[in-house]
Parts: C-alpha cells; sequence; structure tokens
C-alpha cells in the first residue's frame, strides 16, 4: 500500500511539491559498499549495485544539488542541497563508487575505519557470514584451535552462533588464516576474493589517491567501535584515526560519523574538546542550521531500497509523513 500511494503521489505532482516546501533543508545521504560479485544479493542493506547507485545519482542531478559536507552550515546553500557520505571505506568505493560520482561532478565524504585499511586484510565477520550463507545446507565440522571444534549443519538460524564461536577463535583481529581454514572445510578458496579486496576495505594508497583526486576523508573510529561509558578510550578512538588519516592525506579530519550510528548525548561534550564540528547518525531525516551538529540525520541507501522510496525521502515526503506521524503521537 505504501509503495502505491507513493507512486501515485508522484503521479499528480506531490513530489514536487514536497521538494519544494522542504527545499531549504539539507538531506545526507550514506553508503557503505558497492556490489562487486554479488554482495548485494548477500548484505542489500550494506551493498548497492553499480547500476542501482548510477540511477540515484540521475535523480540527484535532474532534482537536487549536491554540496560538500563542509558546506552544510553555509546560508547560501542552494535549494535541494545534498550531501553524500560512504561509511566504512570499501575497496569497492574506489573501483565502483569514485567513477560514477566522478562522471557526475559530485562530491563526497568517505567516514573512514582506519584500523582494517592499516591491517589490508579482509573484514572477517563480513566475510565468514558470506562463507556460511553459501554454504548453507553443508556440514562445517572443522577445528579451530587446540582445544575447540565445530561440527554443524549451517543453516539461516545458526549462523550468527556460528561466527560467534569462530570469532572467539581468532589469533588476531583480522585472522584470514581462520577464514581459509573454514573456507576450505566448506569447499572454497577465497584466495580470489582477498585478491580482488571484495570484502576489504581502501587499502592506505588507495585512500591517499582518492584524497588526491579530492575525495573528503573524515572519521569512523579507529577500530568501528562506541565506548559510551568511557570517555577517554572513545577519545583515543578518534585521536588513533585522526592521525592515521592526516599521515595519510596530509589533512586533519574534523567530521565523524558514528559506526551504526550508535551514539548518546554524552557524545557531544567528548568531542567539542576534539574539535569535530559535526557527527551525524543512522537517524531519518532532513537537517538545517538549527539541528543539532553533533546528531545529524541521514538516510542510509542501499539496494533493499526500492527506487521510488529513494525518490520519496529525497523529496522530502517521507520527511513530511514523518513529521506528521509525531504531531499524532502528541
Amino acid at each position: 500500500m505504501k509503495i502505491l500511494f507513493l507512486y501515485l503521489f508522484k503521479c499528480l505532482g506531490g513530489f514536487t511539491l514536497t521538494r519544494f516546501l522542504m527545499r531549504k533543508k539539507t538531506l545526507i545521504i550514506a553508503y557503505h559498499g558497492f556490489e562487486v560479485l554479488d554482495e548485494a544479493q548477500f548484505r542489500p542493506k550494506l551493498f548497492i549495485k553499480g547500476s542501482t547507485f548510477k540511477r540515484r545519482l540521475q535523480y540527484l542531478q535532474k532534482h537536487c544539488h549536491v554540496i560538500k559536507l563542509d558546506y552544510l552550515s553555509n546560508k547560501n546553500k542552494p535549494d535541494n542541497a545534498v550531501v553524500i557520505t560512504i561509511d566504512d571505506g570499501w575497496a569497492s568505493t574506489l573501483t565502483i563508487a569514485a567513477p560514477l560520482l566522478t562522471q557526475f561532478k559530485f562530491p563526497y565524504t568517505i567516514y573512514l575505519t582506519t584500523e582494517s585499511v592499516l591491517a589490508q586484510q579482509p573484514i572477517f565477520h563480513i566475510l565468514l557470514d558470506y562463507l556460511l550463507r553459501k554454504s548453507l545446507g553443508k556440514v562445517l565440522a572443522v577445528k579451530l584451535s587446540d582445544d575447540k571444534s565445530i561440527q554443524a549443519t549451517i543453516t539461516l538460524q545458526n549462523i550468527p552462533e556460528l561466527i560467534s564461536n569462530i570469532e572467539q577463535c581468532k589469533s588476531r583481529q583480522h585472522d584470514t588464516n581462520l577464514l581459509k581454514k573454514v573456507a576450505a572445510n566448506l569447499g572454497f578458496s577465497i584466495d580470489s576474493l582477498i585478491d580482488k579486496k571484495i570484502f576489504s576495505l581502501l587499502f592506505v594508497e588507495d585512500v591517499k589517491a582518492l584524497s588526491q583526486s579530492g575525495t573528503d576523508i573524515q572519521l569512523h573510529t579507529h577500530s568501528h567501535h562506541n565506548y559510551i561509558d568511557d570517555e577517554l578510550v572513545f577519545n583515543n578512538e578518534i585521536t588513533i584515526n585522526q592521525d592515521h588519516i592526516e599521515n595519510i592525506t596530509g589533512i586533519k579530519p574534523i567530521h565523524h560519523c558514528y559506526p551504526s550510528g550508535s551514539f548518546t548525548s554524552a557524545y557531544f561534550d567528548y568531542l567539542k574538546p576534539l574539535g569535530i564540528k559535526t557527527a551525524t547518525t543512522c537517524i531519518p531525516g532532513f537537517c538545517d542550521n538549527s539541528s543539532n551538529k553533533f546528531a545529524l540525520p541521514r538516510f542510509l541507501d542501499g539496494e533493499n531500497i526500492p527506487q521510488i522510496i529513494f525518490e520519496a525521502e529525497v523529496s522530502g515526503v517521507l520527511e513530511l509523513l514523518r513529521k506528521l506521524k509525531r504531531l499524532r503521537a502528541h
């Protein structure tokens, strides 16, 4: 019913009307990885196909003005301003997203997690999840360590438990040898996945090349973890992240993105002394100069989002519906 309503509302000119009503507000859009193999089928919230992404950019080119994150507070922003952000810094950002963004001459920001960039190894739990989902119905029978073995038929229901048990046997944060052992037991070789960086973040030289071409590289913590009750550790995550990015790019980052969008109001006081100017969340919505700069809303896009939903979000239709819902609740 929602999809049908949106198509009807669009045909009646509703999207044009809401774009006009919301023209002075800015939408920040968030992406993660881009499909190289079949990642969008595996994790459609995390990955998006290049063809889908191109269609999104075509819509933005026609109806919006894409601006830099640094211009967010400018009073003379163009109407229907949009900021494009990409979280984590997946390797496919360089191979899939960057050429398209360059083609459309759109500025964009990468919120970079530096620990995995420096490790230059696959993201353990994501690649492991991929292997297990590709092996549904198979029996995993593998000795993980001297005192721990696993024997289980793989189902969608037990994958989270299997991932947890296998992760406990890692010898280090990015234990690619353990991944290879699990893969071999399931009849896979993951060498080509590793070589193509399909489940890896950008390497240092990739980040440097993107920065030199004008890409904005900003903060996403060093290890992609939030530490809600520990200001010292939280600050350490930010400063290490900041130092590594500055060492790679020569530019000190001043904008932050909360990992997984998780935050509390305590973070606002943590960030101010660090010289951070803005911080983004995963709460949908638009922002303006009255918005809390340390809790900026973003629309999280992915292959799971139908084009009509994307257009409705960008046009402000869904934001107005959310506001009406909140008014009714009160």
